[in-house]
């Protein structure tokens, strides 16, 4: 029976297409491109037309945005539309007018227009693009008119920069303009355009002068044109296509030629898929070669297999799809696959059949086409016929080699027939005899296939007859009621052995494609699993390798695009130069190579490319175990899906990999300015004190007392001190945040290390009292004395700056189980809620500071880099009777060496 009903895909279009149409129901408002190839075309003038005209049909229109240009004809047509002010936007001493969006949300008309799509907003708007304005407002469900120029789909702005030479730098995504509920191409001959620019209708005088010197020559224009042309012609064709689906069509409707080339293992699809080729190209247009895999089709011999492959592969270097879909009856499959397509020609070929001398003649595959293929028009070619004797030769060939279903068959009957000697003997009925055989038919059908239960089948009758009807063991009857019982068993006998083979054939279809599924999920599951490329790459060859039984190896290529050898024990199959050089010819050339192709057939291995839209980022090298296999049809579209799904998941690394490099060069950028914006205020101070000290000593030296030139000179040392630590904090932190520091640990007495830093704040801590606090037995510590002197500096300077002057400071040092601990504490005010974390970022400089306590925030993000450098923590807190611990632990790195031997070796040198 044919089912007449709707695809569930065609059901989903003719929805969507009615929710479009129904502007109460609809979840977003429709959006109306004005599309053309460059300006001046006429865009805003169609625009503002179409504004009117729905306006005069009492629809309430609102101009939102639209850029006149200085043209004449085009403010003419904004009278009588009302137009939302502009948005003032203060940008660079200059004052912007944008397109308001709250105010349009606000007013929500029925449609609003909105000029220049692709536009950049001011900074400080609450989008970046006029087009995320558009997706607000489509979002509110009001409908939008806008325009936007061919140049600005993100998809053709590179190649519109090869061609113009100019790189436009406002785009908009792809989907929003595929998304479009209508797109309106506006436009207008190139020579018709340059008058207009001449006669300045497109912009003032000189930009239109300069304009005609870059963008507006004529050979840009014309390819612009047809780029445009295409893109809309592609989005009707879409749309046509969603048009069919939605309703239902049986039969395709012939906008655009496509043509299906049948493929199959016969000598003459070779000289059909040529003529299919030959007439795509006077047609232009695409072509699918299509073979339809049956019950049949799966027991073809090795040559009949290698020979399909082959016209598959000549297919697809000519050009075409290659498609293989399953089914019981070819015409079916084939005419149905063509509805789905919208193939308007059907290339077949046709060889001379043999003569029928005992059964009737059939309806042929190219008869039964042109008489179901309605609309759509076939092509017969005719080819060279296979030789009679030559088919007859091979099937007995192929019935000779394999007898082992007919012995099968064989057995089953002989079975049957003794179990229904015993039931006979015990006096059932003649019912449960043919049921006995029925179930032995059912049985070969299953095991064996269609031809040999239909043997059985009649062999079935048969031993029936001679069995168990009389006479016995004759083939006549003399009770012609059994001849309704032959005829019925025979019948039944027959169906049951075609439905049972068509549902043993579906059911190893089904447990293909599972397979396929399951390597594919496989795979997949995998390459997710896998966070870096080499994981990646070694997951994706050993699961090749599991699903095809064979090695495989994924080049990748160098920065300078070179394979890169591969060494391990997958690769090597690959390790000769000719087989790196196939590998680097389908990385260049973007096309498979190897065995089975037509390019460098003599490789051992065969080659894919890993294409992304961005390029190919390797190269899959397959080979069989035996160098005498060969990959199939199937195989190789498995192992096409595979190179893709790989290939993107490399992509994926690499995207991320460069994404996080970016991130870090940022983070760096960033950092040096925060430190040139953060340090030049204190580079000069202390450099100013300095020269103004100086110059006041070299200027007047003679008249200035001793305390004076004293006073001048302690200046100059300690600014000259400040500077240098500044410096220091500075070198040290860009070696820090660039990763580029090696630590010189040594193990040295921690004491030694407080003295140099005590004497070199000697100044600073003037007036103040000191307090060193060493645990008794303190073992030697593991560090790099220069780091860690500057991490007592840095800490005492901060305790100097964030305490009463003369108030004393505390350092204490205590062994811990996996190091040394020190505090450095003062009776400053201490820490506000949630400073102590805070304090440790670079460029922070803690809640309530005030503004004449001198600092760059650096000091404390450098005893943090430096103390996790050593692998120790760092933490502040208050201390109960007011002021500021700051602690950190210097782990061992090893076990402390006894002092006593550091001592006697120090003696002995």
């Amino acid at each position: 029976m044919n089912d007449e009903r709707p695809t569930p895909e065609q059901m989903l279009a003719r929805l969507k297409a009615e929710a479009g149409c129904d502007r109460a129901t609809a979840p977003r408002g429709r959006l109306r491109l004005f599309f053309g190839y460059a300006a001046g075309v006429g865009k805003t003038y169609a625009m503002l037309q179409s504004a009117q005209a729905a306006k005069k049909e009492g629809r309430d229109v609102v101009v939102g945005y639209v850029e006149p240009h200085g043209r004449p004809e085009t403010e003419a047509l904004l009278a009588g539309l009302e137009c939302l002010p502009t948005l003032p936007v203060a940008y660079r001493g200059a004052t912007l007018c944008d397109f308001d969006l709250d105010a349009a949300l606000s007013r929500r008309p029925e449609i609003i227009l909105v000029d220049e799509l692709a536009h950049t907003n001011a900074p400080g708007m609450r989008h970046a693009k006029r087009w995320q304005d558009v997706e607000e407002l489509l979002a509110a469900r009001i409908d939008v008119y806008a325009t936007v120029n061919v140049q600005h789909v993100e998809s053709l702005n590179d190649i519109v920069a090869e061609i113009s030479g100019v790189v436009v730098r406002e785009t908009i995504p792809d989907e929003v303009f595929e998304r479009a509920d209508d797109v309106t191409l506006i436009d207008l001959p190139p020579d018709e355009l340059l008058e207009r620019l001449k006669q300045g209708k497109v912009y003032i005088p000189e930009q239109a002068a300069y304009a005609l010197e870059k963008f507006f020559r004529k050979n840009n224009l014309v390819a612009l044109r047809e780029i445009a042309l295409r893109r809309t012609a592609d989005r009707i064709h879409e749309d046509v296509e969603t048009a069919r689906r939605g309703a239902a069509a049986k039969i395709p409707w012939p906008t655009n030629e496509r043509l299906l080339v049948c493929v199959g293992p016969s000598p003459t699809s070779a000289k059909v898929v040529r003529a299919a080729k030959r007439l795509a190209d006077r047609l232009d247009a695409p072509w699918v070669a299509v073979h339809v895999q049956t019950a049949r089709a799966a027991r073809m011999n090795e040559a009949d297999r290698q020979r399909l492959h082959h016209h598959l592969r000549l297919a697809e270097s000519l050009g075409a799809e290659i498609v293989q879909v399953s089914g019981a009856d070819i015409v079916g499959e084939l005419l149905q696959y063509a509805a789905d397509r919208n193939v308007t020609k059907i290339v077949v070929g046709k060889a001379d059949e043999p003569p029928r001398r005992w059964f009737p003649r059939r309806f042929s595959l190219v008869e039964r086409l042109v008489r179901d293929s309605g609309c759509i028009d076939v092509f017969v070619v005719r080819g060279l016929g296979e030789p009679v004797a030559q088919r007859v030769a091979a099937a007995g060939i192929r019935d000779r080699a394999d007898f082992r279903p007919w012995l099968g068959t064989a057995v089953a009957l002989a079975l049957a027939t003794l179990i229904c000697l015993v039931i006979d003997a015990l006096g059932h009925t003649e019912a449960n005899l043919v049921m006995v055989y029925l179930l032995a038919v059912v049985a070969v059908a299953a095991r064996d296939g269609a031809l040999p239960s239909v043997a059985a089948s009649v062999l079935s009758v048969l031993l029936f007859d001679a069995l168990f009807t009389e006479p016995y063991y004759w083939f006549t009857v003399h009770d012609t009621q059994y001849l309704l019982t032959f005829a019925v068993m025979l019948v039944v006998g027959l169906l049951a052995s075609t439905l049972t083979a068509r549902i043993r054939y579906q059911a190893e279809v089904a447990r293909r494609n599972e397979r396929r599924t399951e390597a594919l999920y496989r795979l997949s599951r995998r390459l997710t699993a896998a966070p870096k490329t080499s994981q990646l790459v070694e997951e994706a060859e050993k699961t090749i390798s599991e699903v095809f039984d064979a090695y495989a190896v994924i080049f990748l290529p160098d920065d300078q695009g070179r394979i890169r050898p591969i060494v391990g024990h997958l690769a090597t199959f690959a390790a000769s130069a000719t087989e790196f050089a196939a590998a680097q010819w389908v990385l260049d050339h973007n096309e498979p190579a190897g065995r089975g192709t037509n390019t460098l057939p003599n490789a051992e291995a065969v080659y894919l490319p890993m294409a992304t839209p961005n390029g190919v980022v390797g190269v899959l090298a397959v080979q069989g175990k035996k160098l005498s296999e060969s990959l199939s049809l199937e195989a190789r579209q498995l192992l096409d899906t595979f190179a893709t799904q790989i290939a993107f998941a490399v992509e994926r690394n690499r995207l991320s990999d460069e994404s996080q490099q970016a991130r870090v060069q940022i983070e760096t950028e960033k950092l040096r300015s925060s430190l040139l914006s953060a340090v030049s205020h204190d580079l000069r101070t202390p450099l100013a004190a300095i020269a103004g000290s100086a110059s006041s000593l070299s200027e007047a030296l003679d008249s200035l007392d001793a305390a004076a030139r004293r006073e001048l000179l302690k200046t100059i040392c300690q600014e000259s001190d400040r500077l240098t630590r500044l410096v220091e904090n500075l070198l040290h932190m860009t070696r820090l945040s660039s990763g580029r520091i090696a630590l010189n640990r040594q193990w040295l007495p921690l004491d030694e290390v407080i003295g140099s830093a005590l004497h070199r704040m000697e100044r600073h801590l003037a007036g103040r009292e000191v307090r060193v606090e060493l645990a008794d037995g303190l073992p030697l510590a593991s560090l790099d004395d220069v780091l860690i002197e500057s991490v007592f500096v840095n800490l005492l300077d901060n305790s100097v700056k964030y305490s009463d002057p003369g108030s004393p400071l505390e350092i204490r040092v205590e062994e811990v189980a996996d190091g040394i601990a020190v505090e450095i504490a003062d009776r400053g005010r201490g820490l506000f809620p949630g400073d102590e974390r805070r304090i440790f970022e670079i460029f922070y400089r803690g809640a309530g500071t005030r503004p004449d306590r001198r600092g760059t925030g650096l000091g404390l993000a450098i005893c943090k880099a430096i103390v996790q450098a050593h692998g120790g923590t760092i933490e502040a807190r208050n201390r109960l009777e007011g002021g500021t611990i700051v602690r950190f632990v210097i782990p061992h790195d090893g076990a402390p060496p006894s002092l006593d031997f550091i001592t006697a070796e120090q003696a002995s040198l």
